[in-house]
């Protein structure tokens, strides 16, 4: 007798890690959310300077009056204005998942009301239950588990 991987088999298995796969950040409970996804990626928003952040992302106003956002890791001010400096708000939600995935830790996130913060928390949310559905998935192999096959035999 065979053992299939099915999308029900996969939810039961989400379920039972307190997930869904029907989940979305802030949907139910956004607190608990942020500490699951703090948690799985290893990383924490701060909104107050303490020096003990790895990572900052804060605006700036240029000597001609506009605002820019500096996305670094330095906290000394130097920052590479080709690579640190961005003109849009736009760019920053790539810019702290990039760092939740890769870097974590302690970032610095000068206003967390800002929506790219919000935008951040739901793709890596959304990620975060792929990555899980991912590993169920190979755990159910390893258990002898295997898709079925969906080709019409001739």
């Amino acid at each position: 007798m065979n053992k299939y991987i099915t999308d029900k088999l996969i939810e039961e298995r989400l379920n039972k890690q307190g997930y869904s796969s029907e989940d979305s950040y802030g949907a139910e409970d956004e607190d608990a959310d942020y500490k699951k996804l703090c948690e799985y990626y290893d990383f924490e928003l701060i909104d107050t300077f303490n020096g003990r952040a790895e990572y900052f992302i804060y605006s700036e106003t240029t000597a001609d009056g506009y605002e820019v956002w500096v996305t670094t890791e330095s906290d000394q001010g130097a920052v590479n204005v080709s690579e640190d400096i961005h003109y849009y708000d736009s760019d920053l939600n790539e810019v702290l998942c990039d760092q939740i995935r890769h870097g974590g830790g302690t970032i610095f996130v000068e206003d967390m009301e800002a929506y790219y913060v919000n935008d951040a928390m739901s793709t890596m949310f959304d990620n975060m239950i792929e990555s899980i559905k991912a590993k169920i998935i190979v755990e159910l192999e390893e258990e002898g588990y295997e898709y079925e096959n969906t080709e019409a035999v001739a």
